[in-house]
């Protein structure tokens, strides 16, 4: 057959063959013998993958470029030798490969002179699929851009129409019907094809179903038959193989089209065993490489498998079950210690008498080896290779831990050789009581940052799995660390994928080491020619079914056959339903797991409620995270809101969520507070929810209700007239000091906010500067005040302040300065309420509590928000001296980054630094929330008691958030995979940071910020 096949020509569509056999007759692998003798005949080989068939032609097309990008035996991409080939038969071969070869080409340009040579040989067709070899050629670049446009393109999926355009492609992705299409014309003109068709019968077994969430037909034979009629009418220079059940075949026959089986030459039946020369050899060529390895020379090629019972395995036994009945035999020789004479095959031979002995150790090593596994490298987010490596070899050694029987199999299935594959691997259950109906759990490690990239591996692998709600026998696993790129094409793939029931999990460290460390004990096993003590510990322990990424999964326990019919055709909740939901991240605890049990239990089910233990001293934090459950209510005692708080997070976190409801809590304990609102997102906080959001609680609808009831919000907008404008002091109130360390602070903060005012430049800045600091200083140490009285001190500056030269000729010339300054600034000189911290701290009403959100809607300038925030906050150092407390405030500072930055200097970091410092002491809580761990003054975070992490995303700032939970006897390893609302806390009494679930806020708080216009209108009520 690979003979005729090799001598195709351009005559088009020759007939197909079919080959027929029972289950474990050698149908998989008789495709795997062509496959190597089509590729030694010259031809090109195509597997066409119908197992997660939804729409034949996506299916096909996708078969195709899978294939194209397998490794020849020559260690060439099959694509590489197909360019090769139509470059051999224009005569320029050599030419062709060093110019691909060479990054100095540009590979548009090569592929323009190739595409002319291809209307040389046929006009129309070049035309028409010219694009189709532009992609295919592209995958030669060295350009990974490139590379993932051409490769995208195949896929049907137009991921930059620009730089389509400009590496030439004259359309976007056609239908793939007719991808399909131009790659067959495209590899036949450099060889004739073998197309393949494999594991049909689960397709065919498995029940029908509705439409699929991605609006594709669910009747998988008529689908599957109409598509293989279409197909061999378009092979052109190939030929399609098909191998099956011939149950399945006559179905097919019955249900397809009438015309299909004319497309076939007269099935080809496969044998079971008859004769005992292919036994022996069967058996042989499984034993001899093993006792070649191992140096041994047995006294028969058949080792200890006699003639009786190779005798008895040729009476009609298939090999799958020859082969199944010497691996029970040598278990057996294993268990008893000492090789055994096996005499029959057409039984089993028994089970091993002796349990495994050593469990005990491997349970030992197991451990060990996971609390030194290294992840370092593992996680890339350029490459999903690693971390798809691993994964399979987890999958592969799962499929181990359930050995196979008459009744089923679990296979791990997977291309190692394919650098990007539609999927890193698929387990497949097949029920061979039930015609080889099959259950597909297919992954896929998905973790570029790169959108055109992840989204073209992203449909690839929701193409090759199949995955449809309403078809129990497929899943889709999708492995990431963070979140995905943000966009609408990216958005809308996942919301497509979890409307499917798509799983996706967000693996832990812990799972990860487990999974390091079994790839460790197997290869190790190897290497001491100990594996079979490793499987016997895999099947007896299961380790891999104590894992929260297996269960995450639906994976523990393993869903055997038989299945529910009721749930395959979506009439019956799906038991793993849990772990589909849109996201599983399991806790990063840093813990070694305990050696797995060898009984496995369920885990109990998560409480639909956690237990509240909230207190009066407490704002409720939310749930603990644990393992993917919500357990124990964290909570922040009231009185650490006196020793500071600090929020890291990134956009999209839910960080400024969490600050309003801890404000709102705090509220709700009598506690007032100043907020400043630099984005217009907290400016709603006096504004109920129109209705109840899904999210809430019957609790939190009561808080809300008594928020709105009790709560005061002041909305202050300086700079804006028409809202409600804010006067502020230029100097503190000196006279309400009293300790010579407060004078020191307060001169600080006045000189930090004089010192740009002054006009103070060129060769005289510092002796300027110095003027000013010495008359502050002497200023204050009478116990003055006001900035009036303070300009002119300067003006006429006594001469003992400074024995500088032209310190009173510096004092003159600075007083005019700020004079002039105060004229013309607005912040220094506007109407409205003068500065008045007990004004925005005490509600207007009784009984109320007031929070006061300072709007910088009217501050366009940084400079200016700085100059704001500094005044500010010299008012509260001096009259929070004056007015202790033994009930907490809180001054709350969002983007604290930029006003107290950890490099440079700003008009209001030294007050800041300042009132994180002494604050305390007067019962003046803080909160700073920023988006850069690392971009807040250090004696700032250095007096936070409390730390919340949310998720972050570039590399940067998760490192720099990771040391931080370091230094606090953490880890986190999935901050960049947080989703919203999702944080680790921490405050005294934690050990170490918690990941905890955060409640939504009580007040209102859409999408979108305010605008100008309604925080003018919410400031003036």
């Amino acid at each position: 057959m690979i003979a005729e096949v090799a001598a195709l020509t351009a005559a088009p569509n020759p007939p197909g063959r079919v080959f027929l056999g029972q289950a474990g007759i050698g149908k998989t692998h008789l495709v795997g013998v062509m496959k190597r003798r089509a590729w030694a005949a010259g031809c090109w080989f195509v597997m066409l993958d119908v197992v997660g068939i939804t729409d034949f032609w996506k299916s096909a097309a996708l078969s195709f470029v899978t294939s194209l990008l397998q490794e020849m035996p020559d260690g060439q991409k099959q694509y590489q030798a197909v360019i090769t080939g139509i470059a051999r038969r224009f005569r320029i071969e050599k030419e062709v490969n060093i110019a691909f070869d060479s990054p100095a080409v540009e590979p548009k340009r090569l592929v323009d002179l190739l595409v002319g040579g291809l209307m040389k040989t046929s006009m129309a067709n070049a035309l028409r699929h010219q694009d189709v070899f532009r992609a295919l050629a592209l995958l030669r670049s060295h350009d990974i851009a490139t590379v993932g446009i051409a490769h995208a393109w195949l896929q049907g999926y137009d991921a930059d129409e620009a730089m389509r355009r400009a590496l030439g492609f004259l359309s976007p992705p056609p239908s793939p019907v007719q991808i399909v299409e131009g790659l067959l014309w495209v590899m036949g003109l450099a060889g004739p094809t073998l197309i393949a068709v494999d594991q049909v019968d689960g397709v065919i077994s498995m029940p029908t179903a509705g439409p699929s969430d991605f609006g594709e037909t669910s009747d998988f034979t008529a689908l599957l038959s109409g598509g293989l009629l279409d197909l061999a009418r378009k092979t052109g220079r190939g030929m399609l193989v098909m191998t099956c059940l011939l149950s399945s075949w006559e179905v097919l026959k019955s249900r397809g089209p009438s015309p299909l089986s004319q497309s076939f030459t007269p099935p080809v039946p496969l044998r079971p065993a008859r004769n005992v020369a292919f036994v022996r050899k069967l058996i042989a060529d499984r034993l001899l490489p093993a006792y070649a390895k191992a140096g041994i020379q047995p006294e028969t090629p058949t080792g200890p498998f006699s003639q009786a019972a190779i005798v008895s395995a040729s009476q009609g036994m298939t090999p799958r079950s020859i082969l199944m009945r010497c691996d029970e035999h040598r278990r057996l020789c294993l268990s008893e210690g000492r090789v055994l004479l096996c005499n029959d095959l057409a039984d089993s031979g028994g089970t091993p008498t002796k349990p495994p002995g050593e469990t005990g150790s491997l349970d030992a090593d197991f451990k060990e080896l996971v609390s030194s596994a290294e992840l370092a490298g593992l996680i890339d987010e350029k490459d999903d290779t690693l971390l798809g490596a691993l994964l399979r070899e987890a999958f592969d050694l799962y499929a181990k831990q359930i050995p196979s029987n008459n009744a089923h199999d679990v296979l791990s299935q997977s291309d190692s050789v394919q650098r990007t594959p539609p999927l890193h691997g698929r387990l497949t259950f097949i029920d061979h009581e039930a015609n080889d109906r099959a259950r597909h759990y297919c992954f896929r490690a998905l973790q570029h940052s790169n959108a055109v990239a992840l989204c073209a591996r992203f449909r690839a692998a929701l193409t090759a799995s199949g995955i449809a709600a309403k078809v129990a026998d497929r899943k889709l696993v999708v492995v990431r660390r963070g979140p995905p790129p943000s966009g609408p094409k990216t958005r809308e793939l996942f919301e497509a994928f979890r409307a499917a029931g798509g799983i996706e999990i967000d693996p832990s460290d812990a799972d990860l080491r487990s999974f390091v460390a079994l790839r460790q004990m197997r290869d190790a096993a190897l290497a001491g020619s100990a594996f079979d003590a490793f499987e016997r510990w895999l099947i007896a322990r299961k380790p891999l079914c104590e894992t929260e990424f297996f269960k995450a999964a639906g994976l523990c326990p393993p869903p055997l056959p038989p299945w529910d019919e009721t749930a395959a055709k979506g009439q019956a909740p799906d038991p793993r339903e849990a772990a589909s939901k849109p996201i599983v991240t399991p806790e990063r605890a840093e813990t070694t797991p305990a050696a797995p049990s060898a009984v496995q239990t369920p885990p109990p089910p998560p409480p639909t409620t956690p237990p509240v233990t909230e207190t009066q001293a407490d704002i409720p934090i939310g749930p603990r995270v644990q393992g993917g459950s919500l357990g124990p209510l964290q909570v922040l005692p009231l009185k650490n809101l006196v020793r500071h708080t600090a929020i890291f997070a990134g956009s999209g976190s839910g960080k400024t969520v969490l600050l309003r409801r801890i404000v709102e809590e705090a509220a709700l304990a009598g506690i007032p507070a100043i907020v400043l609102d630099t984005n217009n997102d907290l400016a709603r906080l006096g504004v109920p929810w129109p209705s109840r959001p899904e999210a809430f609680s019957d609790a939190d609808e009561a808080k809300a209700k008594r928020y709105a009831e009790t709560v005061e919000v002041a909305v202050w907008t300086p700079g804006v007239p028409g809202g409600r404008p804010l006067t502020l002091a230029v100097l503190p109130d000196f006279s309400a000091l009293a300790a010579d360390d407060e004078v020191a602070q307060a001169v600080d903060m006045a000189w930090a906010t004089l010192a740009p005012l002054v006009g103070a430049r060129g060769a005289t800045k510092d002796l300027k500067e110095g003027v000013l600091k010495e008359a502050l200083t002497a200023f204050a140490r009478e116990r003055r005040t006001g900035i009036d009285a303070f300009i002119d001190y300067l003006a006429e500056l006594p001469v003992e302040v400074s024995r500088q030269s032209k310190a009173q000729k510096f004092g003159l010339e600075m007083s005019d300065q700020l004079r002039a300054k105060i004229a013309v600034n607005p912040l220094l000189n506007a109407a409205g309420q003068p500065l008045d911290p007990a004004v925005l701290f005490t509600a207007s009403r009784p009984g109320a509590t007031r929070i006061s959100v300072v709007n910088f809607a009217g501050l366009a300038a940084d400079a200016s928000k700085q100059d704001f925030v500094n005044q500010l906050q010299m008012a509260l150092f001096t009259w929070i001296k004056r007015h202790p407390s033994a009930t907490p405030r809180l001054y709350v500072c969002d983007e604290a980054q930029n006003f107290a930055p950890s490099q440079g200097s700003t008009a209001s970091k030294a007050s800041a630094v300042a009132l994180a410092q002494q604050g305390r002491k007067f019962g003046l809580g803080m909160i700073f929330a920023t988006q850069a761990p690392k971009g807040i003054d250090t004696n700032i975070v250095s007096n936070c008691l409390t730390h919340f992490y949310g998720r972050m995303s570039s590399p940067a700032l998760l490192d720099a958030t990771e040391d931080m939970i370091k230094s606090r006897g953490g880890t986190a390893r999935d901050l960049g995979a947080l989703t919203f609302g999702l944080f680790y806390f921490s405050t005294e009494g934690t050990p170490a940071p918690v990941k905890v679930k955060t409640p939504l806020c009580l007040s209102y708080h859409p999408a979108n910020p305010a605008t100008p216009e309604e925080v003018e209108a919410l400031a003036r009520g």
